[in-house]
């Protein structure tokens, strides 16, 4: 998580009750059953979070355009997500509120929204900017008791459940019947041309880091995974890829493997280029993150590694991929990335090269 994640988790947690509380007795609450009820008007997605976060609610956006074929969506996002809802909705507005907030806030009164939809489950700060637009149907979670007052419909959140289920109770809420959401997989796939290549080699794509310390494999694990699958398939094109946060866990990774080819992409890629390289390989091996679910997106299948997180509801649907990860009495510890302090991160770095192997060669075996 960036610097400016962090202020921004840190201003919600002083600044939001305060402005929870001052704005919960201004609302006038006005009942509307469903969407349909409203007169014509935009609708306001807003969406906090990283690259993952905006792709598991890529499926419920789906759903309420093709719902909503007539009315306007925005996107109210930071910064780190706002790509991927231009890629995957270019007919949206994408507006920011970490860049310029009051610039922002002053365009979701002049917006005359006809409903917000939340999909955010704690933030404090994402019900305010809900109640500033002064929406007659806001619809979001009544997990975070501080916002209770600024909603006209209020959801409930599963901690346990997988995501997609809960982003599509919000959707049901709004158009006042049950929504079942489609899979993530393959969804953006059709955005990115498969780039046609007479290489015959298997691509597999390696991500070494990770935005949350707690979730990164050992980079000496990595290392012996790459020569024992350099070592079983000759046919094997192995390409690091990452973010600029994940260069310097590249380069150790390259270091440590002088003796094998390593194609090093890691901190070069535009998220759309990512996205694209996606289409032309064979499988990703990487933690629990955003790429992860960017590879799902883009029809590719992974073998994701999970420690402090919880898979039952950040990891890939079966026909998505294979989770590896340990059995510990401990697991998960980790509730939206926010993880418990811990002396030993155990449950990733004890995670043997044996497992990941096999679910590598699982997969490859069935592509």
């Amino acid at each position: 998580m960036g610097l400016k994640s962090a202020l921004l988790k840190h201003a919600d947690s002083i600044i939001g009750p305060l402005l929870c509380a001052s704005l919960r007795h201004a609302q006038q609450k006005v009942e509307y059953r469903h969407l349909e009820e409203l007169d014509a008007g935009p609708i306001l997605v807003i969406r906090p979070g990283g690259i993952g976060d905006a792709i598991m609610l890529l499926p419920m956006l789906k759903v309420l355009r093709e719902q909503c074929p007539s009315r306007e969506i925005d996107i109210l996002c930071e910064s780190r997500n706002a790509e991927i809802f231009s890629i995957a909705t270019p007919t949206s507005k994408v507006y920011t509120y970490d860049k310029a907030p009051f610039q922002t806030l002053r365009m979701l009164r002049k917006r005359k929204y006809a409903a917000v939809i939340d999909s955010e489950q704690f933030h404090n700060l994402s019900g305010v900017m809900a109640a500033i637009t002064r929406a007659p149907m806001r619809i979001g979670y009544k997990i975070n008791t501080n916002r209770l007052g600024l909603y006209t419909h209020l959801v409930s959140y599963d901690l346990d459940g997988p995501e997609d289920i809960q982003f599509g109770r919000l959707l049901s809420a709004a158009l006042g019947r049950d929504i079942q959401l489609p899979a993530k997989f393959k969804l953006l796939a059709p955005l990115f041309q498969k780039q046609a290549s007479c290489n015959k080699k298997k691509r597999i794509l390696i991500h070494v880091g990770g935005s949350v310390e707690a979730k990164r494999w050992p980079i000496e694990k990595y290392a012996y995974l790459c020569r024992e699958l350099v070592r079983e398939h000759q046919e094997l094109e192995l390409v690091l890829l990452g973010g600029k946060e994940d260069i310097a866990a590249a380069k150790m990774l390259t270091k440590a493997c002088k003796d094998i080819p390593l194609i090093n992409k890691c901190g070069y890629l535009s998220l759309y280029d990512v996205a694209t390289e996606m289409t032309h390989s064979t499988l990703l091996i990487g933690p629990d993150s955003g790429l992860a679910h960017l590879a799902a997106a883009a029809g590719l299948k992974a073998v994701v590694l999970f420690g402090p997180s919880d898979s039952r509801k950040w990891g890939p649907h079966p026909d998505c991929g294979i989770v590896v990860k340990q059995e510990l009495p401990c697991q998960p510890c980790s509730i939206f990335g926010c993880v418990k302090p811990c002396t030993n991160c155990d449950c990733i770095n004890t995670l043997p090269v044996d497992k990941v192997l096999e679910a590598t060669n699982m997969l490859l075996s069935q592509i």
